[in-house]
């Protein structure tokens, strides 16, 4: 519900007031007491989806809401026909107005000092969740990274061609992630030298990092879908704090990730998941962006002219940033769409090869990549085939039958390991009886 206190000039009042009794909204008027003189105060209570049509009725009868408009979120209201406008307005879908998703988003945002240090103490604890394999303590590295209202806000000042808004959200956003990266780390370099880890811990073995190591088509979906949730919840009546979790889940453990694999030493680590934060960030912001295109939203005279062409050094300036963001975001296109290639074609080999005949009596579980991008000069990379087996043979030629196939449906230099998950079965039921961390075999040495 909103409380809406309107100053309405004398010779409008009775236009703004039919718009209100067609509306079935109860409202008062102050004679006298609008914000300039021959002005009124009319106050009414409505529904949070009306605002906007009902400004925009007004606006037709000839109201000017930038003379004096003010919307005030109201916990309840006991009012002659509440119940029923409510439940009118409850069964609609409709969005809030321009102004108030602008103030609402706005209101998210912690001050700089607020905000950064919010961001380094995520990434301290998102880093320490990672380390101790903990999932449960990555997520509370979600809960509290602030980034969120910066999302969001860059999202409404695209689709409101609002300049200062938009520009300022992606440098908040750029400021935010870049803190977090070299708070994680210097963490991991703290917990790497002072023994609270092992020094020789192989980060790339942990779940937690082997799926932030590159991005992936399922990484751009999640960014997509993060980032058009949160701008739909803060757009109608869902929750932008939920949906501000899982927009961080996509961001903060990735950062993390990053910071552990310079403290560790391992590039493909560092130089993956950076790029995946990336493609993540830009993500979010398309999906942002579209689902207000979605809803409508579009700028208005309040807007117009925000966007002026520049001249001069702001030219040039702008012209550069434009280059560097459009080489960085084709850049990682490219990759993203190399990596999202790769994996098919190993999905497909592998499960090709699984498919014959001797090895009936195993089931794919996970097949996971460790993608370099560099061809045949670099390292192989990395491809991990998780097996389900319930007669717990051993298949030493299956790594490099694997391996074989896998590089001639890819053209690429490729090392396979294998792990065995192995199940008791009691008449139709299958019973999983342990993991076996040291059943790995890894490619046979064939060259790749």
């Amino acid at each position: 519900m909103r409380l809406l206190q309107l100053s309405v000039p004398g010779e409008q009042r009775d236009a703004v007031l039919s718009v209100l009794d067609d509306y079935g909204l109860t409202y008062s008027v102050a004679d006298g007491d609008g914000a300039k003189d021959g002005h009124d105060l009319v106050s009414f209570v409505v529904p949070a989806d009306a605002v906007e049509h009902v400004l925009d009725d007004l606006k037709a009868e000839g109201y000017d809401k930038g003379t004096y408009t003010v919307s005030i979120a109201t916990q309840f209201a006991d009012l002659e026909n509440i119940d029923e406008v409510q439940d009118e307005w409850a069964k609609t879908p409709n969005k809030i107005s321009p102004a108030t998703l602008r103030s609402k988003a706005k209101d998210m945002r912690l001050n700089t000092r607020s905000y950064l240090w919010m961001m380094v103490l995520s990434a301290a604890v998102a880093v320490s969740g990672i380390l101790i394999a903990s999932p449960a303590v990555v997520v509370g590295s979600m809960v509290i990274a602030p980034i969120v209202s910066p999302m969001l806000t860059a999202s409404i000042g695209a689709v409101r061609d609002d300049r200062e808004m938009l520009v300022d959200s992606v440098h908040q956003q750029m400021l935010g992630l870049g803190v977090a990266v070299l708070a994680a780390v210097a963490f991991s370099y703290l917990a790497k030298e002072f023994f609270a880890v092992p020094t020789a811990l192989d980060i790339t073995a942990m779940n937690l990092v082997s799926g932030r190591v590159a991005p992936s088509l399922l990484s751009i979906v999640i960014g997509l879908a993060s980032g058009a949730a949160g701008a739909y919840g803060l757009a109608t009546k869902g929750s932008v704090t939920i949906v501000g979790v899982m927009i961080a889940a996509a961001l903060i453990p990735t950062a993390a990730v990053t910071g552990i694999g310079v403290a560790w030493g391992q590039s493909v680590v560092a130089v993956g998941s950076i790029v995946l934060l990336v493609i993540t960030m830009v993500a979010v912001n398309l999906g942002g962006y579209l689902m207000l295109r979605y809803l409508g939203y579009r700028p208005d005279e309040v807007d117009e002219g925000l966007f002026e062409i520049p001249t001069g050094r702001d030219a040039v300036v702008l012209a550069g940033t434009a280059l560097l963001v459009a080489a960085l975001v084709g850049t990682v296109a490219v990759g993203s769409y190399q990596h999202v290639s790769f994996e098919r074609s190993v999905n497909d080999a592998a499960t090709g090869v699984l498919q014959q005949s001797e090895y009936q009596n195993l089931g794919i579980t996970d097949v996971s990549t460790e993608y370099t991008a560099v061809g045949p000069l670099g390292d192989p990379s990395l491809v991990t085939v998780v097996l389900s087996r319930t007669d717990g043979e051993s298949y030493p030629d299956l790594p490099g039958t694997l391996d074989r196939q896998i590089t001639e449906q890819t053209g690429e230099n490729v090392s396979v390991q294998v792990r065995y998950l192995d199940f008791d079965r009691s008449g139709g039921n299958a019973n999983r009886s342990e993991e076996t961390g040291g059943g790995s075999s890894l490619a046979a040495p064939d060259g790749h």
